[in-house]
């Protein structure tokens, strides 16, 4: 009768334990998986770089309503060449964006296939270990949990083997709900991945038509250079118009060097004013000590020398001096030398100094002046692009842009004036060519 109460008490206790290990079973964890924070970081520039391209279709269309509007009035070889000049700008913009999109998409494609092969081979191992664990079960024979509990020979042999049935029934549950997640992992990852793929192909797409209408323009640009120089003779109006730039650009380097200077003495004329007063307040012993407190003395913006402005020996196409104008025929005065460089090579900054202009000019295209400090001032001009700006200050070697043939042009060169007190003289005198 004992032995009978013990074992009904046995199976009730058994009954109780198990639906506790059932219900804490089902309230098991999930392992979420994150990004590693290097696709995160590219999937933000490419955010960034799509609301760049954006900005750039709407300053496209913006430019190209610009231009029909010109197209309606009677317009100037020169004028018609400034206009291209801003769609090639445009354009290659365009496709450094793009460029740098196709970059960006083919690293975050490179990480999601890696972060992709990583889960794959996760949940092969997942599967591997469940099949084990299944089929060492099934060597052992099939044995159901009740029967193990029942089979229990004293309550301490009960508890015991409770804890085991419930650390596999935990063990096993925590394995499938990994290899649940694991394949929804998976799935998204590839779903991610086509995507990525989908706009990989859609920049390369938007590459291709953007170099197609690139060429087509760089084509109308050198239509445009050929009437210029097929119909020199009937330019002498738009010519002078040209020459009249070129003076206007000089006049303006001479008025901001004059400004310059000008602001430099009166700078220098209320540190000495400061310095008096400070001296006048102080024991003779201190005074010459104050002589390197906050000046800006033209004495350190420069390095000393000049340096060629690329990075290799180009032919000199066009010499400083008289010349014969290439474009129309007319004879008048270069200010300058013309380096017959690539497209696309660097320019560097041939002198220390300050950023005076960094602009567009009908004449010279996209161009840069540098303000040296001693009186010196220099003109890189007919630039794709330039990449300072007006008061930024540049070392001597600084990239401050890149050879192109924006501008009165004939072809990709870079012309480089040297001024002194805002008069041009002979860069060849101060340069070495390599």
């Amino acid at each position: 009768m004992k032995k009978r109460k013990n074992g009904q008490w046995r199976r009730i206790i058994c009954i109780v334990l198990a639906a506790v290990m059932l219900i804490g079973l089902i309230s098991s964890a999930l392992i979420i998986m994150v990004n590693a924070a290097s696709s995160k970081e590219i999937e933000k520039d490419l955010v960034a770089l799509r609301e760049e391209q954006n900005q750039l279709k709407k300053e496209a269309n913006a430019l190209q309503n610009e231009i029909s509007e010109n197209q309606k009035t009677t317009q100037t070889l020169i004028e018609k060449k400034a206009d291209i000049d801003r769609q090639i700008d445009m354009s290659r913009q365009t496709i450094e964006n793009l460029n740098a999109q196709i970059q960006s998409y083919s690293l975050l494609i490179a990480n999601k296939q890696e972060e992709l092969d990583a889960s794959l081979e996760e949940e092969t191992e997942l599967n591997a270990q469940y099949k084990t664990r299944i089929r060492s079960m099934e060597e052992t024979g099939s044995i159901s949990y009740w029967s193990i509990l029942f089979g229990a020979k004293s309550f301490s042999d009960l508890l015991g083997k409770v804890d085991m049935i419930r650390e596999i029934a935990e063990s096993d549950q925590v394995m499938l709900k990994k290899i649940a997640a694991m394949s929804k992992r998976i799935e998204d990852e590839r779903e991610d991945l086509e995507q990525q793929m989908q706009g990989l192909d859609a920049a390369k797409a938007d590459l291709t038509a953007q170099q197609e209408e690139l060429a087509a323009q760089r084509a109308e640009s050198d239509e445009l250079i050929l009437q210029m120089a097929a119909e020199y003779a009937a330019m002498s109006e738009e010519y002078m118009d040209y020459l009249a730039l070129e003076e206007e650009m000089s006049a303006q380097i001479k008025k901001t060097e004059t400004d310059y200077f000008n602001a430099l003495a009166k700078e220098e004329k209320e540190r000495l004013a400061k310095l008096n007063a400070q001296n006048n307040n102080k024991a003779p012993a201190k005074t010459g000590s104050g002589s390197s407190g906050g000046s800006s003395s033209s004495s350190g913006s420069s390095t000393g020398g000049w340096l060629y402005p690329l990075g290799y020996s180009v032919p000199i196409t066009c010499a400083y001096g008289w010349r014969n104008h290439p474009l129309t025929g007319k004879k008048n005065w270069h200010t300058g030398i013309d380096l017959g460089a690539g497209e696309g090579s660097a320019i560097y900054a041939s002198k220390s100094g300050t950023v005076t202009s960094a602009t567009y000019n009908e004449a010279y295209g996209n161009c840069v002046t540098i303000n040296h400090g001693d009186g010196y001032s220099s003109l890189y001009a007919h630039m794709t692009n330039y990449i300072v700006s007006a008061g930024s200050y540049v070392k001597q070697g600084d990239v401050i842009g890149y050879v192109g043939t924006t501008g009165y042009s004939t072809g990709p060169h870079l012309h480089f004036t040297i001024y002194y007190n805002g008069g041009d003289v002979n860069p060849l005198n101060y340069i070495s060519v390599p």
